[in-house]
């Protein structure tokens, strides 16, 4: 049975703008900003990497209104390379794709609840002191995940109801830090936003700035959201490439103004290298009573994205097990609660795994470097189809082709060049683990065809 093509327009750029607004946005500017120590650049960055998205977004645009009823990575990959490599995205999804994300939320999510109880109660309280222990952080995070997982095994429909709840307060809150920002920001300081710290007068150099981007581009992940959903839109031949523009480029916009509010509201003294920026930003601009409200609120995005890729995460293991490109066993669902939860329980136990073993920064550095591998052989994908198959009916095609995909391809590698040379062993570490996925593919592949056999 197809699924029912009730999305439309405005719907679907919704879901994109919702999917694509979380953890990043909250936590990497103070980061980038230490790195590169150029207030300018960093907005000049994240204009880049919504150009970035822009340009991966209407190249998956084109494969998705080419095949629009199988929406997904993981089936172009198929269709144009073969079987390993549609594999192996799904083993990166598995290992890294949700859980990684996940776990840098959930470290982050602490963070900013520890903000907000040395706003309220002091930075000398017990309250306060508690929640600034490294360890003690980790273990409430797990704590976290482990209850959104119980929360998502026990009914989808409970799950839901909470993920739309929170998904409607992020966007609210979003707005309101963009418009109150602007209008309690102090204008007399708007020099902070070309402003340069240290002492290098010749920049940052390529390779600091390329792993800049790459980090920056976390905040972007889901821009490729269209995909998963191309099979419910109406009209999609028109509309999914509409959906990715908009979607993006909305995002991007709210990017940047939420970015001028962050370098605005505080020196720069006081965010470079700090993970909670929008804390930050927000006792600057509000005072330590009205900002509480802000780093809660910011909390609660944060709940959102911890929940949601809890959530789809299952899910999309759940459709590529039913396909056959994956472990069979993540298809099955549990028989009380009518749930894959096999497939939440192993992400759940990759995430603890990674909240114990590396910072919120590590992993996002891991995880832009393993989720850029498979874009890129996607859009490079799209340009052999040209070549292969010129005849294939393609209701949509990438404008001023083969510039667009080719802008997307360099810059990719480019970044993931960067942090191969300045985080050399995060993301020799995060090739492992794909160069691991290939010997799997080969027992998965033995054992599930004795498996077919024996049927």
């Amino acid at each position: 049975m197809e699924l029912k093509r009730q999305l439309g327009l405005y719907t679907g750029i919704l879901i994109i703008v919702a999917d694509m607004i979380g953890t990043g946005i909250f936590m990497t500017t103070g980061n980038v900003l230490g790195m590169t120590g150029d207030a300018r650049l960093v907005l000049i960055l994240w204009g880049l990497g919504g150009l970035v998205a822009l340009t991966g977004s209407l190249c998956y645009a084109e494969l998705s209104t080419t095949w629009p009823d199988v929406g997904g990575e993981y089936v172009y990959l198929k269709k144009i390379f073969g079987k390993l490599p549609a594999f192996l995205t799904g083993w990166v999804s598995l290992v890294v794709g949700f859980s990684a994300p996940v776990a840098a939320s959930s470290l982050l999510l602490i963070q900013y609840v520890n903000n907000f109880a040395q706003t309220v109660t002091g930075t000398e309280s017990e309250a306060a002191g508690l929640l600034s222990g490294l360890w003690t952080q980790k273990g409430i995070a797990a704590a976290l995940v482990l209850f959104f997982g119980v929360l998502h095994i026990v009914g989808v429909r409970r799950g839901g109801y909470f993920q739309n709840f929170l998904t409607v307060l992020k966007i609210i809150l979003v707005m309101a830090l963009i418009g109150f920002g602007f209008a309690m920001v102090d204008w007399e300081n708007a020099g902070r936003l070309t402003q340069r710290y240290g002492t290098t007068e010749s920049g940052p150099g390529l390779p600091v700035t390329g792993l800049a981007l790459l980090i920056i581009m976390f905040a972007y992940s889901g821009w490729n959201g269209a995909a998963y959903i191309a099979g419910e839109v109406k009209n999609p031949e028109k509309n999914l490439p509409r959906i990715m523009l908009y979607g993006t480029l909305i995002t991007t916009v709210f990017y940047i103004l939420l970015n001028m509010v962050f370098i605005l509201a505080a020196p720069g003294e006081a965010i470079i290298g700090r993970d909670e920026i929008g804390a930050i930003a927000a006792k600057a601009l509000f005072g330590p009573n009205i900002s509480g409200f802000f780093t809660l609120g910011i909390a609660v995005v944060l709940l959102s994205a911890i929940s949601a890729q809890i959530m789809v995460g299952p899910r999309v293991y759940y459709a590529m097990a039913r396909d056959g490109m994956i472990f069979k066993s993540l298809s099955e669902v549990h028989p009380r609660f009518e749930t894959p939860a096999l497939a939440i329980c192993i992400q759940i136990a990759f995430t603890v795994l990674y909240i114990f073993t590396g910072s919120a920064m590590t992993l996002v550095i891991y995880m832009g470097f393993a989720l850029n591998v498979f874009p890129v052989m996607t859009v490079i994908g799209l340009m052999i189809m040209r070549r292969r198959e010129p005849g294939l009916s393609r209701p949509y095609r990438v404008p001023l082709y083969p510039v667009v995909p080719l802008i997307y391809v360099t810059l990719s590698i480019g970044m993931m060049a960067a942090a191969l040379m300045n985080w050399t062993t995060t993301s020799l570490f995060a090739m492992a683990v794909l160069a691991l996925g290939v010997p799997v593919f080969f027992i998965w592949r033995r054992f599930s065809g004795a498996e077919a056999s024996a049927k």
